[in-house]
């Protein structure tokens, strides 16, 4: 899985592909749905690649990044002087995807001001940017993603239901890796082979033993947690501690342990030291106090 490539010949990622190639062909928005680090932004990549705007820009933003009260501005843009900070002017996202794809990762996230605004740009499509009179209009395609369960948010009043409503019903569902753990070999040469490539070196082929190892963990991070472990593979020569001893979850575990006492309990820098993301840790150390 890197650039717009899903790779694998399991049933499960022939079914993804094939949805792709389908949904790709639409006009409509479509909601990619998956745990993290599972190819949902891959899968956006896709959906326009193969899509009748290719030829138009693909414009990522990424809502859980934005700092608080940001959101507005990322998505539609400013006048300068409409905000401190707010030094000239500027396009948002909507108005840079124009003719093209614009994909809203972790859209669970968004304030609710962002709802309202992002309720607008779909109903409407049309904007002012902050500090601006004039209205402007916008041909985007919506592909937005969450590894959360948008109708429970619904459910708990934290989502809009008539946005939720907008943003359409086709939904692709990414799946977790240990849902097609055959494809892992082949994940595996992948990412050797890729790494080795960038890193310059050469690189012996993974005994059986490890290839056992990787293919029976449970990778909560995914492939993007993978594909981080063979980068460790291709720097040092061996496999991340926490596979070769792994218990299944004992052996993680411990090894979560060890990486946020080294990292002196700051979950940001051990969650990108473990190659997963702060949500997926979070979740990790909810879990033992459940």
């Amino acid at each position: 899985m890197v650039g717009t490539v899903l790779l694998g010949q399991s049933g499960i990622m022939r079914r993804v592909r094939d949805q792709i190639a389908t949904l790709a062909r639409l006009p409509w928005h479509v909601r990619i749905e998956g745990p993290s680090g599972s190819g949902k932004n891959v899968a956006a990549r896709l959906l326009h690649s193969l899509s009748l705007r290719a030829r138009g820009p693909f414009v990522v933003c990424n809502l859980a990044m934005l700092p608080e009260g940001m959101e507005v501005p990322e998505l539609v843009g400013h006048r300068r002087g409409a905000y401190t900070g707010a030094v000239d002017d500027r396009a948002g996202a909507f108005e840079l995807a124009h003719t093209g794809t614009l994909f809203l990762n972790e859209i669970g996230t968004a304030s609710r001001m962002a709802q309202q605004s992002l309720l607008q740009l779909v109903d409407e499509g049309a904007f002012q940017r902050l500090g601006e009179e004039r209205v402007r209009s916008v041909d985007v395609r919506i592909v937005f993603a969450t590894n959360e369960d948008l109708e429970e948010r619904v459910a708990r009043g934290t989502f809009r239901e008539d946005l939720y409503h907008r943003l359409g019903m086709l939904v692709l569902r990414m799946p977790a890796l240990v849902e097609h753990t055959e494809d892992i070999p082949e994940l595996v040469d992948h990412f050797a082979t890729e790494k080795s490539r960038q890193a310059n070196v050469s690189l012996a082929p993974l005994s059986l033993q490890d290839l056992e190892r990787l293919t029976s963990f449970s990778w909560p991070g995914n492939v993007r947690q993978l594909e981080r472990a063979m980068e460790h593979y291709v720097a040092f020569g061996y496999l991340p501690d926490f596979i070769v001893r792994q218990q299944h979850r004992h052996g993680w575990r411990a090894h979560v342990d060890d990486v946020l006492k080294q990292c002196d309990g700051n979950k940001t820098a051990a969650a990108r030291e473990l190659g997963i993301s702060r949500r997926v840790l979070y979740q990790e150390l909810k879990r033992r106090e459940a």
